[in-house]
């Protein structure tokens, strides 16, 4: 059985900008390198003036709830589900 991490923690993501918005492509959190193999949910949500995109993202047989911060141009990593 997996455990479910809820983490607010800002990390790296290697994204690619289109003109659908961004698209995340590998992620970096406790110093380890994740290649992004699915995206498998997008949405955005309103943050006072800004938006937040949310990414829900499979690596490794572990799913990450990634945030992406438009006005900020920041990304964190919400929660984290992994065997």
């Amino acid at each position: 059985m997996g455990n479910l991490i809820k983490t607010n923690e800002p990390v790296e993501v290697l994204a690619i900008f289109t003109k659908k918005g961004p698209k995340p492509y590998a992620l970096k959190w406790l110093k380890k390198k994740y290649i992004i193999e699915k995206i498998n949910l997008i949405y955005e949500k309103r943050a006072g003036a800004g938006k937040l995109v949310y990414f829900s993202v499979t690596s490794q047989n572990n799913f990450f709830k990634l945030v992406f911060d438009a006005n900020k141009l920041k990304w964190h990593l919400e929660e984290v589900y992994h065997e």
